[in-house]
Formats: structure tokens, sequence, C-alpha cells
């Protein structure tokens, strides 16, 4: 098995079947085959979708996603999801299994590969807790019990992929993202509720990251708006995502704890290859975009950072998805970041 990855797999891909997805898959994603969605195939399939089906008195109606606190048999299901989280047998997690187009498709290829890593994207714990409303329209993060539920609805997700992939491959490495795209709104929350502190977000976070860990897997956290990356690297997680194509300097504000995060082995994830539109997909080159590439790194070092640790544990990806390009654009911005991803410098 291949030893680590230079090149992340994320986003929504265009493909209207599985077969040309999988071909893709293994051009360009040998070493970290990834969970892929496919609205294009699959219309009704959400990450919000994927993470939360099936988890008690939690009902999604096209965008809408409210709990009913007086679902039938509430209480019975919530024991049960408390049983899964605390005690993650094959039993007891099978009753929150994903239900996701591309994933039988995804097994074969974790079968035939056996790939040393493997990403899987969830909604992360803390845009979760901001999409579930009460029937009344209100959230419910500033609620212990309800945060609970969101912690444990995440956990036994990541969990029951972990266990069909250790099944099929037991070397293989899960690695768990948890999309968080409303990070940037924590000054928000925070400002609507007093009682949702910093460190209450930091121990949601925590409690997930925990739990997959527990199962010698990894966690990384993927925001591409302009955040505090201090709440997740607090919060213990293996590597960040961000922007690096609209967000250069996101992490150049925070580089005492950059450091010390990939001193313990974190990595940074650097989605440089812009997705936007069609004419800004057309305009890239690999020269441009490898420059623009080591610019923003290098900025990261000038602000403070190890040279070594930060190239040594450094990936690129796309920026987004890229459902909504043509084929042939999604499919360039694909290959570039392969491209790039090939190209970063080893440092000794």
């Amino acid at each position: 098995m291949k030893k680590t990855f230079r090149c992340l797999p994320t986003g929504d891909l265009p493909y209207t079947t599985d077969k040309a997805a999988t071909k893709m898959m293994v051009k360009l994603f040998e070493d970290i085959p990834y969970l892929a969605n496919l609205p294009e195939a699959s219309p009704d399939e959400t990450l919000i979708k994927r993470t939360l089906i099936n988890t008690p008195g939690v009902h999604i109606k096209e965008k809408k996603i409210i709990f009913k606190n007086d679902e039938e048999d509430l209480k019975q299901k919530l024991v049960a999801l408390d049983a899964a989280f605390n005690n993650p047998t094959p039993e007891n997690l099978e009753p929150y299994a994903l239900n996701t187009f591309f994933l039988p498709k995804y097994r074969q290829i974790i079968e035939r590969i056996k790939p040393a890593q493997t990403v899987v994207s969830l909604a992360g714990p803390f845009s979760v807790s901001q999409k579930i409303l009460n029937k009344d329209g209100s959230q419910l993060l500033a609620d212990k019990y309800y945060r609970k539920l969101v912690v444990q609805a995440v956990s036994v997700k990541a969990l029951w992929i972990i266990n069909k992939i250790r099944e099929i491959s037991p070397e293989t490495v899960p690695l768990i993202l948890l999309e968080e795209p409303l990070l940037n709104r924590v000054g928000d929350v925070k400002r609507e509720n007093e009682d949702v502190t910093r460190d209450v977000i930091i121990n949601m976070m925590s409690k997930v990251i925990s739990k997959i860990h527990e199962f010698d897997s990894k966690a990384g956290i993927q925001c591409f708006e302009k955040c505090d990356w201090k709440i997740p690297i607090e919060a213990g997680v293996d590597l960040i995502s961000f922007d690096a194509y609209n967000n250069p300097n996101n992490l150049n504000i925070i580089p005492d704890q950059v450091n010390e995060f990939l001193i313990r082995g974190g990595r940074i994830n650097w989605a440089i290859v812009p997705v936007r539109n069609e004419t800004l997909v057309k305009s890239l080159s690999i020269d441009n975009i490898y420059d623009r590439f080591i610019k923003t790194i290098e900025g990261l070092i000038t602000a403070g950072t190890s040279e070594r640790l930060t190239y040594n544990r450094a990936s690129v990806s796309i920026q987004g998805n890229v459902n909504h390009l043509p084929l042939i654009f999604a499919e360039k911005a694909l290959i570039l970041s392969s491209q790039l991803a090939k190209r970063i410098p080893f440092k000794s």
C-alpha cells in the first residue's frame, strides 16, 4: 500500500453514473479514494441528508430540517442512539447506515485497491447544529440535550462507515472529513446566544473527533469561508482544509497555533484550484496555479511556520463542488489538482 496523499479528493462531482465516477476515481485518486457525492445521478442526495438520515426525531423536508420531540417512540430511539455511540458494535451501528448512491462502487474500489487512506465526507457537528430547528423555527444549539444528539448523530455515521471500511481492508486508515461551511458564523452565534461559547463549540467538535480517534481513524475539518481555525485545531483535528484561493491569508494570523498543529502531526489541505465558474477554470494552467500555491504557502512560512513541516504536511485540492461545471471543465480542475499535488516540493 502507498504511504501518504498529496491530493485531497473533495466536492460534489458532475457524473450521471457511478461507472463514470469510478473511472475518474481510479485514475486520479487511487492513493486516496473517497465516497463521492453525485447529485446529478442522485438529485435527492446531499451531505446533510447523508449525515442525518435515520437520526431520531430529525425530519428532512426539502431544505428544512426539523426536530420533532413528539415523534413516536422517540425516547427508545434516543436510547438506541446512545447505545450505538457508547458501544459501537456492528449490530448497534447498523440502524444508522449510510444510504449513499456511490457506496456500492466505493466499497468495490476499497476492496480492490486496499489503499493506505480513504476519505468520507460528512456534515460537521457545528454546521449540523445550525441546520436543525425546533418546530417553532428556533435553533437547538444552546441546549445540552440537543448538542448531545448532534454529536452522537454525526459520530455514529462516522463509526458505521469506518467499520465497513475496516471489514473490507483492515489496514486502510479512514479520514472522516467533517465539512463545516457555517464555521464562519461562530461570532454571530455567540452574539445571538451568550450560552453558546467558543468552548461549547470546541467541545462538540472534540467529542466527535475523539470518537473517530478511538477507532484508529483520522478526522479533518473543511471550511471554505474565512473562519477561526484555532477552534478545530484546539478540538484536536488531524487535518484542516481551507480555501487557499480566495482566503490565502486565513492561517497567517495564527502562525504559532498552526506550527504547533503541524508539529503534532497535523496536515493542511490547500484548496487552491478555483472552480467558481467555467471561464475561470478555462483560464487556468498548471504553471500559474503552481506559482500561486508556492506564493501562498510561502506566505504562511514567512508568518512563522516551519518550512519543512508546512511543505511536507501539505496537500492540495479543488476549491469546492464541480457539479455545476460542464464535465470537461470539472475534469480539468480535478486533473490540475492532481498535477499540482505531484509538484509539491519535499523539504528535508
